[in-house]
């Protein structure tokens, strides 16, 4: 272990690290969609969660690309990242990782701007959060095709929980329908609250 290059075990780090929170960043929105957790947790402070691990993630991805810039061992360069198809390594995997970061930006940035837009800010920040969701999938692939790791035990525990706990929450959003809107009706005389 001691021969191996910083970089390269960094590049291993923030690759896993990234990973492990764009998983994080997926369970929280479907939390938060779902509102299977109730009272548990609420609408704002899982939304302010999901919002930070996206930002969190985005940082240790771009960690993860700068340091695959300096590695000694693999020379890649700018274009060779930003576009898919071009690495010198792994092409295939590599290629995975570039269009789930791509995928990635859009929704992070809309994301960080919808609110001075307007509608016209919503409608484009949910076209871009649908492109998002395939992100997951694909950088899932890029793990697996491309990290040097990805078949050591610790790592096929790592995908296994990441990935049960990814299902496990699609399976509740398709079974738990996602509240309705709050409106209020007569009943006896008095106000009350129900779902529309």
């Amino acid at each position: 272990m001691a021969d191996l290059p910083w970089t390269w075990l960094g590049i291993r780090a923030t690759g896993v690290t990234a990973w492990g929170l764009l998983t994080a960043v997926v369970v929280w929105g479907i939390l938060l969609r779902t509102q299977v957790l109730g009272r548990l947790a609420s609408p704002m402070r899982l939304l302010d969660l999901h919002r930070w691990l996206g930002a969190v993630a985005l940082g240790f991805l771009a960690a993860h690309l700068v340091l695959l810039l300096v590695d000694p061992a693999v020379r890649f360069t700018v274009a060779q990242i930003l576009v898919p198809g071009m690495a010198p390594w792994q092409t295939t995997g590599v290629a995975l990782g570039t269009v789930a970061f791509w995928l990635l930006l859009p929704v992070s940035f809309l994301g960080r701007i919808r609110a001075r837009m307007g509608l016209i800010g919503n409608r484009w920040f949910t076209r871009a959060h649908l492109l998002a969701y395939a992100a997951w999938p694909l950088a899932t692939a890029h793990y697996v095709l491309a990290g040097t790791d990805a078949m050591a035990e610790w790592s096929l525990a790592l995908l296994f929980a990441g990935t049960g706990l990814v299902v496990t929450g699609l399976l509740a959003r398709g079974f738990v329908p996602a509240p309705g809107p709050t409106r209020p009706v007569r009943a006896a005389g008095r106000d009350t609250l129900t779902s529309a």
